[in-house]
């Protein structure tokens, strides 16, 4: 399942994260790391950008990002 796929509310675990070296460098400085839970808070309402929570912390991705994570 990727980052797109999820539904507001749905959690999940990242197990993978796909794409460049300089994507996932960025992701994982944004706290997004194989392992770590992963929840759907918010969508917009064109559906680009959502906001996800990860802990304590609330971060928004652009579509581009979103199936890069599994």
């Amino acid at each position: 399942m990727t980052l797109d796929q999820l539904k507001k509310g749905m959690a999940a675990q990242i197990t993978a994260i796909k794409g460049p070296a300089t994507l996932r460098q960025r992701l994982a400085t944004l706290g997004i790391l194989k392992g770590h839970a992963i929840e759907l808070s918010a969508v917009s309402p064109w559906g680009n950008p959502r906001a996800y929570r990860l802990g304590r912390q609330q971060i928004c991705l652009r579509k581009r990002t979103h199936n890069v994570s599994r």
